[in-house]
């Protein structure tokens, strides 16, 4: 006999996230009540149900979606295994389906104004040009590249999520061809600086790179210094 709990709020694709269910709750079970009548052998009715699952809404599943970026991006403990570090959203995800865009997805990250970042990625974020190239993501420090258009070029960013790295940005020709190639050559420049340090990339870095070192001083002062000098680069 088949008994069902229904909740419109649960999806298949949230089988990812039955570990975390099971720390919210602190079991790895769940109590049923069952009921059912039964005549001459005949079944008459039938239900279960189940509290927890009950209370399982959208909010709920929205934390426990984050607690999963949170502790397999962030921090680090994914199993992606590529061969690339700048990796689209789809490639990010490994398979899982929490989350249907890549919009949807770092406007759930932003949501955090404490990251060391925030305003920067919010800016970026704004101002990238989706049409043309998706974000990619870099896994450590968990970064974002994104693309922002000048007058006469185009202009790749890398800003990290909350480790205090400088703003990498490369320009190119105006030239949708050419992004291709590009995204490649950051990509080697990035394992260049996984395998060799940053310190020896920036001692070697390739024509047509800037970067903008952040001032913590003072959150909102240091965001608008950024802000003018990202601005004099996007020419």
């Amino acid at each position: 006999m088949t008994y069902e709990i229904e909740n419109d709020s649960i999806r298949p694709e949230f089988e990812v996230l039955k570990p975390y269910f099971a720390k919210h709750y602190k079991s790895n079970y769940f109590n049923i009540d069952i009921f059912t009548e039964i005549k001459y052998g005949k079944v008459l009715s039938q239900n279960a149900n189940c509290t927890e699952i009950e209370n399982i809404d959208k909010e709920l599943i929205e934390g426990m979606k984050f607690n999963f970026i949170e502790y397999n991006i962030f921090n680090g403990k994914s199993n992606i295994k590529l061969s690339k570090n700048a990796l689209n959203f789809s490639e990010l995800q490994s398979g899982n389906s929490l989350y249907t865009s890549e919009s949807e997805f770092i406007n759930e990250i932003l949501k955090n104004k404490a990251t060391k970042h925030y305003k920067q990625l919010r800016y970026l974020s704004e101002n990238h040009c989706g049409s043309i190239l998706k974000i990619r993501f870099v896994l450590q420090p968990f970064s974002f590249i994104f693309l922002l258009e000048g007058n006469y070029q185009y202009h790749i960013v890398l800003e990290t999520f909350d480790t205090e790295e400088a703003t990498y940005i490369w320009h190119i020709k105006k030239e949708i061809s050419e992004l291709k190639e590009k995204i490649k050559q950051i990509d080697n420049d990035l394992n260049t600086i996984k395998n060799q340090g940053r310190q020896f990339f920036i001692e070697n870095q390739p024509e047509n790179f800037n970067r903008i070192v952040h001032d913590y001083s003072d959150e909102r002062k240091g965001f608008l210094i950024w802000k003018s000098l990202l601005e004099e680069k996007l020419y």
